[in-house]
């Protein structure tokens, strides 16, 4: 069974490995890579409404080492709580959907 990730509206991705505490840009597509540490992946602080932001657990490692998505003062599912991604092989896609809501999940 394969997967695929797919923009979702986005003209281009851009793809990243991040493997420390990084801002993330909208548009990207960020390879998390937790194997030595878990760390914070901090959300843009202005998004337009339709940008995405892609995180996937590249190395399988979320449970070990989880990945904090830092709401950077936006709302992650209408929750003023920031995203802990613990799960092994997760990949999320998140799409932010205006000030009410927030960022929401995509699903495939």
């Amino acid at each position: 069974m394969g997967r695929q990730v797919s923009s979702f509206g986005t003209d281009s991705v851009t793809n990243r490995t991040v493997t420390t505490s990084q801002s993330v840009l909208a548009g990207e597509r960020i390879f998390a890579n937790a194997t030595s540490a878990s760390f914070t992946l901090t959300l843009p602080s202005s998004p337009s409404d339709g940008d995405t932001v892609q995180i996937i657990d590249v190395a399988g490692i979320f449970a070990t080492n989880p990945v904090t998505v830092a709401r950077n003062g936006l709302k992650i599912a209408n929750l003023t709580e920031d995203l802990i991604l613990n799960l092994n092989n997760a990949a999320v896609t998140l799409i932010y959907s205006g000030a009410t809501f927030g960022w929401v999940f995509i699903g495939p």
